[in-house]
């Protein structure tokens, strides 16, 4: 049984290298594979900064796609800097693990073997997203990795339901995408992510949604612990100014100017436009392993 993630990123000052280089770590003792997608990097790829500070044991599958690549494929100036969906679903589609988890790159994951036991219980029909606890930031970078679970051990996880419209049914809890689980032949037969939401927000909603539509179950976990590292709300510009997030009015990665609609792609989302290309399947990409 082989188990991969999936993280994308974007150079931007948004994820700081620290947390980056905590979530490769834990990452890599958790999972058989570990894809990183960078997407619409002006100056490089983000792992390329932390590289010399990550294992390199053969586990990280790198997928770099810079701006230039971008700009052919999203011609839209108000579309999400670091797109979610599309992102995505290049090392989803074409990793051959067994089960599949698209996370963040600010989550600390369950260890090897609690994601292990934790899958010989799972249905293969069923998508699962998991419920993350907060991780206080000065127990993060001031404690010894060996124990840093132990040390976060009583934080309990977060029990916040979630409507993003009046008949979302899906979302069943805040942040719903932060660990989302479910095996390759739910992922394929899906589609993977909406590619057609370029824009912020409810993605992780309406893949929720597209597991319902195709007569697979869903389900929130609370176990086993899941830790979201805290960090503040900035990101930084192209000019390279750092601007909190509250100056941007809530968007994040990047200067967003739109929102997906959650009635369009929440409340009245019925059926899949991604083509059998999702992921870009049709195209070449080269990948790095580390």
């Amino acid at each position: 049984m082989k188990i991969a993630s999936v993280v994308v990123n974007r150079n931007d000052g948004y994820k700081d290298l620290s947390r980056g280089i905590i979530h490769f770590r834990y990452m890599c003792e958790t999972f058989d594979e570990v894809n990183y997608v960078d997407w619409n990097s002006k100056d490089g790829s983000f792992l390329w900064e932390i590289e010399n500070k990550i294992p390199s044991n053969g586990k990280i599958k790198h997928y770099c796609i810079p701006s230039n690549v971008v700009d052919q494929i999203i011609m839209d100036s108000n579309a999400q800097k670091c797109n979610e969906a599309i992102s995505r679903n290049i090392a989803i589609k074409r990793s051959n693990a067994d089960w599949i988890v698209s996370t963040n790159l600010d989550i600390i994951p369950p260890t090897r073997r609690e994601l292990k036991n934790l899958i010989k219980t799972l249905d293969k029909n069923t998508f699962y997203t998991v419920s993350r606890r907060e991780a206080p930031k000065d127990i993060v970078y001031n404690t010894k990795s060996k124990e840093l679970r132990e040390a976060l051990s009583t934080i309990p996880a977060r029990h916040f339901p979630a409507k993003v419209t009046p008949n979302d049914n899906y979302s069943l809890i805040n942040c719903c995408g932060d660990f989302q689980i479910a095996h390759k032949d739910v992922w394929d037969k899906i589609k993977g992510f909406e590619e057609e939401m370029i824009y912020a927000c409810y993605v992780d909603t309406n893949v929720q949604k597209k597991a319902i539509l195709n007569d697979f179950n869903l389900e929130v976990l609370y176990e086993p612990a899941l830790y979201h590292m805290e960090h503040g709300a900035y990101y930084t510009k192209e000019d390279g100014t750092r601007v909190l997030d509250s100056e941007n009015k809530g968007s994040y990665k990047g200067d967003n100017k739109a929102y997906n609609d959650p009635w369009k792609w929440v409340e009245n989302f019925d059926k899949t436009r991604n083509t059998e290309n999702w992921g870009l399947g049709n195209i070449d990409i080269e990948v790095e392993v580390i």
